[in-house]
């Protein structure tokens, strides 16, 4: 891999003139004093500086062009400020920042696969920085339901993986997600595999709406678009520790150094998480579950020459989840004896992940290139007996799965120049990948199945084999033309050819004879390939206003029916959808408010869905026709010096067109039509205000805050034919604290009112969400 990388820094690099131009100034707080250490830098290149104590920055030896630059510091309002720069020139560009409490920050994002103002990108775009993730206390994936519009997440078993993105009525009712999760850069393939916990975590992007022209497979929803901390010039580092009831501790430490300065850098960071019992097994008279896990996060960056940079990242994560999927048969029994089980399982799910991934970019003169290699292989499974399937003390049926999943993939990008001042920019690249995977899954029919049925044979074991080898490649390319100065027009298209196999057989195991062949191998085989296109147009009103109406069709991976009788019915279908969205995007009173309506309407065709069209054999089949249209607010206000207030609201009116299910009591296939699509709640909504109060004329910075959340989420239903639901329900958080300087002591409480609401339920299994929960949280930093 190294020689690769060399090949290509030789490659590209060319002999850089000397170039004269160059962009200077200083940088000072609204009362005109100088901000020491604001980071000034130029979007999509690898240019930058620190102010020194004089609040000066100077960035030299430039290309003529258009540029972008970033300016930002602790406590103020980050800006970003556009300019073009002539050959020769030495441009002096002073900034003022105001401070954070009375400004709100300008942010960037990378959804376009290159640094741009978030205002400005014509799509529906949600960006979470560390800040706002450290007040809004986001620790993993369970926590983001309602943080942005449209956006619930399917709460499915009380561990730490297994949650589901549901964004606008899309969701996945397999391992296929309909909702990408990216993390700095990397497609997880797996739900299991995405980390789910929060380490260390720069910025959260949530794009609404299939994204399939620039991230490929299942970007069918929207994408989930993660990155961790980047080190840089300027040591950071900070240490936090959480206590709160039902015996939680969370302990994070995480350090950033320069090793060679504007060369090389380094950071890392740890979290440890452990969570004691909120169930009770009323077979054992104890505590059912516990959670205990670590994450670690390490990034090491390399700038080689002016025009390149190289990034490592390594990620690994260890779960030890007691009690896992502590569900209960009915509806009824959630409410009735909440927080309790019956059982004679442990349900210890464990799981190891280790995620790698190079990035290298180089920036040039009439390209930019990026290329992204990365590694995954993540290990789930069950002690002893695994999962209680019988949800009783009886010893009738559990089953432990043991996955083992490695995923190899190669990402080629280029792009328009970071300066260019072309009216056309654009991208274009190609991807590809290997999944390989391993899975045993041993049921176990204990002495007492034979209450089921009489005639089984009980005890036995069935233990199910099966290996996975699945490839895929894609090319890509947007562009955006600038018809006028106010007037862009974007087209994107892109091809996915994916190819399955799946090798599986069963044993049969009757103790204490040995396991005997119960199914013979079978090979299953399967392609698949999608055109995605995308179409936008926008109007930019004013500079701080933006209109836009976009087409994207959305493409959502098919699979292979293992159990299928009839072999037609082995592959099934991929999904696809049509998506129409008109936004309005503001920043106005002096970027006091921020005002984002956006409208959309989308049909989503051969959904796949888990049914048995004869009343026996469940398969996943394109058997669904679903239409959602709906409108999303996003508000951000600063009405008073210290005062910000967010609130995101969203309104859908989700209904089949055609579902076809097979009904027990018809005996026969029925056409389910006007059904609601489940955990897809018509309204839902997010609220919060914090005020913070500056002691002025403290040398540390002492500032006292407090903090109130308030989520809204409507009825929802658990089944296709809307017999079961979660009624509507309101859950509220609070937090207040102290800050200086270098420390901050807080105290949380989230689901005040300690409500009781069923977060998951399908096929006679159903879970509670959270209890109320309470702590203290104390971060240093240096």
């Amino acid at each position: 891999m190294k020689s690769l990388y060399t090949f290509f820094i030789i490659l590209f690099t060319v002999p850089v003139l000397a170039q004269s131009a160059k962009v200077q100034g200083t940088v000072t707080a609204t009362g005109g004093e100088a901000i020491v250490k604001a980071t000034v830098k130029l979007l999509n290149t690898n240019d930058g500086d620190l102010t020194d104590l004089q609040g000066k920055y100077s960035i030299d030896n430039l290309h003529d062009g258009n540029y972008t630059i970033s300016v930002s510091a602790i406590g103020y309002a980050s800006q970003l400020k556009a300019f073009e720069l002539r050959k020769g020139q030495m441009l002096t560009l002073d900034v003022k920042l105001a401070e954070s409490s009375s400004q709100l920050n300008e942010v960037t994002v990378s959804s376009e696969k290159r640094q741009e103002a978030i205002q400005k990108i014509p799509a529906a775009i949600t960006a979470l920085d560390a800040k706002q993730i450290r007040e809004y206390r986001l620790w993993d994936i369970t926590n983001l339901t309602a943080i942005a519009p449209s956006l619930f997440v399917v709460e499915h078993g009380n561990s730490t993986s297994s949650n589901f993105f549901n964004i606008r009525g899309v969701m996945g009712f397999s391992n296929e997600q309909a909702v990408a999760t990216y993390v700095d850069g990397v497609y997880q393939f797996d739900y299991f595999s995405a980390p789910p916990l929060f380490n260390d975590v720069q910025s959260i992007e949530i794009l609404r709406g299939p994204q399939g022209t620039l991230y490929g497979r299942n970007a069918y929803g929207g994408v989930v678009n993660i990155t961790t901390k980047q080190p840089g010039n300027t040591p950071s580092g900070y240490a936090e520790m959480t206590f709160g009831n039902y015996g939680q501790q969370r302990y994070t430490v995480s350090l950033s150094e320069p090793l060679i300065k504007d060369k090389l850098f380094a950071s890392g960071s740890f979290t440890y998480n452990h969570r004691g019992s909120i169930y009770y097994n009323d077979f054992t008279k104890s505590g059912f579950d516990r959670r205990e896990d670590y994450s670690g996060n390490f990034n090491l960056r390399y700038i080689p020459a002016k025009q390149w940079s190289l990034a490592l990242n390594v990620k690994t994560e260890n779960d030890n989840d007691k009690g896992s999927f502590p569900w209960v048969g009915s509806i009824e029994d959630v409410f009735s004896k909440p927080y309790q089980v019956n059982t004679n399982n442990t349900n210890v799910e464990r799981r190891n992940n280790f995620n790698t991934s190079l990035a290298a970019n180089y920036y040039g003169r009439n390209f930019n290139f990026t290329s992204v290699s990365s590694y995954i292989n993540w290990h789930e499974y069950y002690e002893g007996r695994g999962v209680d399937y019988d949800f009783s003390p009886l010893d009738a049926l559990s089953t432990a799965p043991d996955q083992r999943q490695h995923v190899f993939t190669q990402e080629v990008r280029f792009s328009s120049p970071s300066a260019s001042q072309s009216k056309l920019k654009w991208v274009a690249g190609t991807y590809g990948f290997t999944q390989n995977l391993h899975t045993v899954t041993p049921t176990f029919y204990g002495p007492d199945y034979v209450q089921f049925d009489p005639a089984s044979g009980a005890p036995f074991t069935t233990i199910g084999n099966s290996r996975g080898n699945n490839k895929g490649y894609a090319f890509f390319g947007q562009a955006t033309y600038s018809l006028t100065n106010q007037l862009d027009f974007t087209a994107g298209i892109r091809y996915d050819h994916e190819n399955r196999g799946l090798s599986q057989y069963t044993d049969y195991q009757k103790d204490p004879a040995p396991a005997t062949l119960l199914t013979p191998n079978a090979d299953y085989r399967a392609s698949f390939h999608a055109v995605t296109p995308k179409f936008v147009l926008s109007y930019k009103l004013q500079d701080n206003m933006l209109l836009y109406g976009s087409y994207a069709r959305g493409f959502r991976a098919g699979g292979l029916n293992t159990n299928a009788t009839d072999p037609a019915q082995v592959p099934y279908q991929p999904e696809h959808s049509d998506n129409y969205e008109i936004g309005w995007k503001n920043m106005l009173f002096n970027n006091k408010l921020k005002f984002n309506l956006t409208a959309f309407y989308l049909e989503q065709h051969n959904q796949q869905i888990s049914t048995a069209m004869d009343g026996i054999n469940a398969l996943i089949l394109n058997v669904g026709e679903m239409h959602n249209k709906g409108v999303e607010l996003e508000v951000t206000a600063l009405p008073v010096k210290g005062l910000q207030i967010d609130w995101n609201a969203s309104y859908s009116h989700a209904r089949y067109a055609s579902l076809l299910l097979y009904s027990a009591d018809a005996k026969a296939v029925v056409n389910y039509k006007g059904d609601q699509p489940i955990n897809t709640p018509p309204i839902s909504s997010m609220l919060a205000a914090q005020y913070t109060y500056d002691f002025a004329g403290s040398k540390q910075k002492l500032a006292a805050f407090v903090r109130g959340e308030y989520r809204y989420i409507d009825k929802y239903y658990f089944d296709f034919v809307n017999g079961l639901s979660q009624p509507a329900y309101n859950l509220f958080n609070a937090k207040a604290g102290i800050s200086t300087r270098n420390f901050e002591l807080n105290f949380w409480a989230r689901n005040i009112t300690d409500k009781k609401y069923v977060a998951y339920g399908s096929f006679g299994t159903f879970l509670l969400g959270s209890p109320r929960t309470y702590g203290t949280t104390l971060i240093a930093k240096f």
